[in-house]
């Protein structure tokens, strides 16, 4: 028997999730893996196993554009509410549409991992996938038809493409007005990631129909030029305060730390701590080592105030 080339479905794809259109750095890998619970006997074993949960993850690395940022960073993550649902009442559909006419369709989707950056001109700037999961679609039973995703064709167009969005260019930190450290050139770029923390809520027969928002922290790492040593150990954090002192509450106060790119774009990381810091002795590294922050969450009136932003 042999092969027919007209088998050989193959192609990149774009992702559309909140009427955005997502373009990746690397290949599209969509895995339906269902959660299977063992049908196990005394005398045989495993005979069989029974279908407990679907949730699809859709990682994707995006190539160096700085753009649908309000989508990638949605507000309900970026200022997070503990208790809240992550999907809403309201379905959000995700499109994968491939260049050959392929395309999948998954009714309810959103981004449930925020894609961690490198901010800097020595490596990519998404550094991370950012990461969408598809649930089971609202009101609807987990064998019905389309429950979870459609498959089907549709001719590929697309106008969304600008190549003018590509952003590798050189950052700089001001953390709050402290001395030393309102302008900070880092020797390695500055490394932004996210620790989002999410809580599937299952129901029986049905599997996992939303997520429960719990907890988000932003962090930010590099090697700071700029700040002496002395005025590096005035605003760390190893030693000088007391044990169980909080981070924003100790002698040096946390901060607002923004990072600014030539030519725009911004991230700040809110209320940020310094939580780690060193020195490195030798020919080549510098004398003030790796620095790290950690955000805190702000109060006005008893209000929260946003985690995190990017613009």
């Amino acid at each position: 028997m042999g092969v027919s080339r007209a088998n050989l479905g193959r192609g990149p794809a774009i992702v559309t999730i909140g009427g955005d259109t997502l373009f990746t750095r690397d290949d599209l890998v969509l895995r339906h893996a269902p959660v299977w619970n063992p049908v196990m006997t005394s005398m045989y074993g495993t005979v069989d196993k029974a279908k407990r949960d679907l949730m699809i993850r859709i990682p994707l690395r995006l190539w160096g554009s700085w753009e649908n940022l309000q989508v990638l960073f949605p507000s309900a993550l970026m200022n997070p509410i503990a208790g809240t649902s992550v999907f809403g009442t309201a379905d959000n559909p995700v499109v994968v549409q491939a260049r050959n006419g392929d395309r999948i369709t998954y009714p309810n989707g959103q981004i449930t991992k925020l894609a961690n950056l490198y901010l800097g001109v020595d490596a990519e700037l998404w550094a991370a996938d950012v990461e969408i999961t598809a649930l089971i679609k609202n009101n609807a039973n987990p064998e019905d038809a389309g429950a979870y995703f459609v498959l089907d064709s549709n001719a590929y167009t697309d106008s969304a493409f600008a190549k003018t969005n590509f952003k590798k260019v050189r950052w700089t930190g001001a953390w709050g007005a402290k001395t030393g450290f309102t302008t900070i050139v880092p020797q390695k770029g500055f490394q932004v990631s996210w620790t989002l923390s999410l809580k599937p809520l299952p129901v029986d027969g049905y599997g996992t129909v939303d997520m429960t928002v719990q907890d988000m922290i932003a962090g930010v790492k590099c090697i700071p030029i700029g700040p002496t040593l002395a005025q590096g150990e005035l605003v760390a954090n190893s030693q000088g305060s007391a044990m169980g002192a909080a981070l924003s509450n100790a002698t040096t106060a946390a901060a607002d730390l923004t990072l600014t790119g030539a030519g725009g774009g911004s991230v700040v990381a809110k209320s940020a701590g310094m939580t780690e810091n060193g020195f490195a002795f030798g020919v080549e590294p510098l004398r003030i080592g790796e620095m790290a922050w950690e955000t805190t969450r702000g109060f006005a009136a008893g209000v929260p105030a946003i985690v995190a932003s990017a613009s």
